[in-house]
C-alpha cells in the first residue's frame, strides 16, 4: 500500500500573509508551491495560477488565497510524463494518459526547479507502492483466481458448457459427501463393537449364562444330550453366536457401498482436476496476450509522446512559426471554427428579427433634390467618436493631414476597377448575377491574392448600399466576424479611422484593423445617377498600437456601386424600389499577416468573400425594403 506522506503544515491564510508574493518554485511548509502560467483554452491563452507539488498530487488553484476553498484540478505525479518544449526555454509539458497541462515558468531556472522537484516527487510515489508494475502482476495469478474469474465470464457456448459440466460434478460431490458421512458413521459403529468384543469379550451374553436357573429354555441344543446340573457355568453356545450375528451389521455390502462412492468422488475429482488445469492454461495464455498487448501500447505511448502531437486547442497547434498543424489539418480546424461563427451569427439575426418585429419602425424623410446628395454632409454622433481632433469639433476646416493619401487611392481603385478580368484573373465563384475573381500574388511568402467582385442587386440604390458599408452603426449587424468595432477619429464628415477586433478563428491568430474609411459620391453629368463609392485603407494610429499576441490585418478595400432605373416613369417621384438595381464591384486586397499556410489561406478567401458580399446586400435589401428611397 501507498504510504501517505504527512508534513506539517500551517494555515494558508497565515502563509499568504507571513510569506511575500513569489512567482519561483520553492518548499514552503514542506511542499513544492509557486506561481506558473497554465494554458488555459484558446480565449484565455496563459493565465498565472498557483501550483502546490502534495502527496503525489499536482493541485492548481487560481491564486495562493484560494487554496482553503479547494483546488481547480489535480494530475497524479505518479504516472505523469513531464517534457521540456523544444523551442520554449520557460514551458514544459505534464501529460497523464488524454489530460495535458501546459505550464510556462517564469524563468529557465525557475522551469528547471520545477521538473526536478516533480521527477524526485515522481520517483518517490514509485519507491513507495510496487502495486500496477508488470511484476506484481505476474506474481500475484493463481489458479484460484483464473477459475474465478472464469465462471464469472463465460462469453462462449464451449465455456458455457464447462462451467455447466464443473456445476453438475460439484453438485455431485456434495451428495457423495453426505453418502460417505452416513457409510462411514455405519462402519465406524461395526468397528467399535468389534474392538469391543475382542478386548472385553462378550460381556452382555456372558452375564444372561451366568443366570441360567432363571432362564426357561424348552429344549437344549443336543437333545440326546442331558441337561447338567445348574451349578456348572454354562458356556458360550451356537445360539449365542447367532444372536450376535444377527445383530451385526452387513458388513460386506456396506464396504461395497462406500467403495462406489469413493470410486464416483475420485472419478468427479479427477474430471474437476483436469477441467480447471485446462482453464488454467487458456487463463495464463489469456494473461500472457494481455501482457504483450500492454507492453505494445507502452511502447506506442512513449514513441507517441516523443512526437509531440497536438491536441486540439493546445499551443502547440495554433498558428506561428513553430506549429505542428499540417495545412489540411489548419484548414480543417478553420472551416470548423467559420461553421461554428456562421451559426451563431444565424441565431442572433433571428433573434434579432423577432425583437424587431415588437418593436416600432421609425421612418425617415430623405430630400432626393440631388443639390442635397452632393452636400449633405454625414453626421457621427459624439458617442460614436473614441478621439477627435480640435477638441471633439467634428466639422474639420480645410484638408486634414491624411487628404492627399485618401484622394491618390481613391484614385488608384477608380482605374484599378476598370481593368478587365479576361487575363491573369480565375473565376473562382459565380452564383446567380455575382461572380468573383482572382489573381493569385505572394509577397515574402504571404499571400495577398487580390479579388474582385461583380454583383448585382434588385430593389437598392448604390447610395444605400454604400451608406450601410460606410456608417458606423449598422457595422455589428451585416459584420458577423466581428468581436468591437469604433470610431478612433474623425478627419472629416466623410472620412473617419476606425479600429476593428476581429473574432479569434481557431487556430489562426486572433487578428485587428486600423484603418480609415472614406465615402464620396460622384457624377460624370447631371442628367446620369451618381456612382457612390467606399475606400477601406489601412494606417497606423496612436490610439491604436499593435499588442502581443494580435496580428494586424493589413487591408485596402473599395465598394463601388452605380444606380440603374429600368424603365424611368416621367415623374421621378413615380419611381418605385421594382424600377431601380444596383450595379456593384467589390475589390479587395488583404494581406492576413502572421504565419496561416497558404492553402489555409486561399481557401478560407474563396469560401468567405462570396458569403460575405451576399450576406451584405441581403441584409441592405432588408432594412430599405420599407423605406424612401434614397437616391
Amino acid at each position: 500500500m501507498t504510504t501517505i506522506i504527512e508534513y506539517p503544515t500551517t494555515s494558508d491564510d497565515e502563509e499568504s500573509l507571513e510569506d511575500e508574493k513569489t512567482t519561483s518554485g520553492s518548499f514552503r511548509n514542506g511542499d513544492f508551491q509557486g506561481r506558473l502560467f497554465k494554458w488555459t483554452n484558446y480565449l484565455h491563452g496563459w493565465q498565472e495560477r498557483y501550483l502546490i507539488l502534495k502527496n503525489g498530487f499536482l493541485n492548481y488553484y487560481k491564486n495562493e488565497f484560494d487554496i482553503g476553498l479547494g483546488c481547480r484540478g489535480a494530475l497524479s505525479v505518479k504516472q505523469a510524463l513531464i517534457q521540456s518544449h523544444e523551442f520554449d526555454e520557460c514551458r514544459f509539458d505534464i501529460r497523464v494518459g488524454d489530460s495535458v497541462w501546459y505550464i510556462r515558468a517564469h524563468s529557465p531556472e525557475d522551469r528547471e526547479r520545477w521538473i526536478q522537484a516533480l521527477e524526485d516527487h515522481k520517483q518517490l510515489c514509485k519507491s513507495e507502492s510496487g502495486y500496477g508494475s508488470e511484476t506484481s502482476l505476474r506474481r500475484h495469478p493463481s489458479l484460484g483466481s483464473l477459475a474465478s474469474t472464469a465462471s464469472a465470464s463465460a462469453t462462449s457456448t464451449g465455456s458455457f458448457k464447462k462451467d455447466r459440466y464443473l456445476k453438475e460434478k460439484l453438485s455431485e460431490l456434495e451428495t457423495f459427501r453426505e453418502l460417505l458421512v452416513q457409510q462411514v458413521s455405519t462402519l465406524q459403529t461395526y468397528f467399535d463393537a468389534c474392538a469391543n468384543a475382542v478386548t472385553t469379550g462378550f460381556e452382555p451374553y456372558q452375564k444372561e449364562y451366568e443366570n441360567a436357573s432363571e432362564l426357561d429354555f424348552e429344549e437344549s441344543l443336543d437333545k440326546n444330550e442331558p441337561i447338567k446340573s445348574s451349578s456348572i457355568k454354562p458356556g458360550i453356545d451356537r445360539l449365542a453366536l447367532g444372536d450376535h450375528a444377527a445383530m451385526a451389521v452387513d458388513f460386506k455390502g456396506e464396504a461395497l457401498t462406500f467403495k462406489a462412492t469413493t470410486d464416483g468422488v475420485i472419478h468427479n475429482l479427477a474430471f474437476c482436476i483436469e477441467l480447471m488445469q485446462k482453464r488454467e492454461d487458456i487463463w495464463r495464455k489469456k494473461h500472457e496476450k494481455e501482457l504483450e498487448r500492454r507492453k505494445k501500447f507502452q511502447e506506442l505511448y512513449s514513441k507517441i509522446s516523443k512526437q509531440k502531437i497536438p491536441i486540439f486547442g493546445s499551443p502547440d497547434a495554433e498558428e506561428g512559426p513553430h506549429s505542428t498543424l499540417k495545412e489540411e489539418e489548419f484548414f480543417d480546424a478553420l472551416d470548423q471554427s467559420l461553421d461554428r461563427i456562421d451559426r451563431e451569427s444565424d441565431n442572433y439575426q433571428r433573434m434579432s428579427k423577432l425583437s424587431s418585429k415588437s418593436k416600432t419602425s421609425t421612418n425617415e424623410t430623405v430630400d432626393q433634390s440631388k443639390s442635397s446628395q452632393k452636400n449633405s454632409p454625414t453626421t457621427v454622433t459624439n458617442a460614436t467618436v473614441v478621439s477627435t481632433p480640435n477638441e471633439g469639433n467634428l466639422i474639420i476646416q480645410g484638408k486634414h493631414r491624411l487628404a492627399t493619401e485618401v484622394e491618390r487611392i481613391v484614385q488608384e481603385h477608380l482605374q484599378y476597377v476598370r481593368e478587365d478580368v479576361s487575363h491573369g484573373w480565375d473565376l473562382i465563384h459565380q452564383e446567380g448575377e455575382m461572380k468573383v475573381y482572382r489573381r493569385e500574388v505572394e509577397e515574402n511568402g504571404i499571400v495577398v491574392d487580390p479579388l474582385k467582385c461583380f454583383h448585382t442587386i434588385k430593389g437598392v440604390t448604390g447610395h444605400e448600399i454604400c451608406r450601410y458599408f460606410w456608417e458606423f452603426q449598422y457595422r455589428m449587424d451585416w459584420e458577423t466576424t466581428l468581436d468591437l468595432t469604433k470610431i478612433i477619429e474623425v478627419l472629416d464628415p466623410d472620412t473617419v479611422i476606425f479600429f476593428q477586433l476581429h473574432k479569434r478563428v481557431w487556430p489562426a491568430a486572433q487578428r485587428d484593423s486600423c484603418f480609415w474609411s472614406h465615402i464620396r459620391c460622384m457624377s460624370n453629368s447631371e442628367e446620369d445617377q451618381p456612382t457612390w463609392i467606399v475606400v477601406n485603407y489601412t494606417t497606423p494610429h496612436p490610439l491604436a498600437p499593435i499588442k502581443s499576441p494580435l496580428v494586424r490585418l493589413v487591408a485596402n478595400v473599395a465598394l463601388i456601386c452605380e444606380t440603374i432605373i429600368k424603365e424611368p416613369p416621367l415623374n421621378p417621384k413615380d419611381i418605385k424600389r421594382e424600377n431601380i438595381e444596383c450595379k456593384l464591384t467589390y475589390v479587395a486586397l488583404i494581406n492576413p499577416g502572421g504565419w496561416v499556410p497558404i492553402a489555409a489561406v486561399r481557401s478560407v478567401a474563396k469560401r468567405e468573400y462570396p458569403r460575405f458580399v451576399k450576406r451584405f446586400t441581403s441584409y441592405v435589401v432588408e432594412q430599405t425594403r420599407d423605406k424612401p428611397i434614397l437616391f
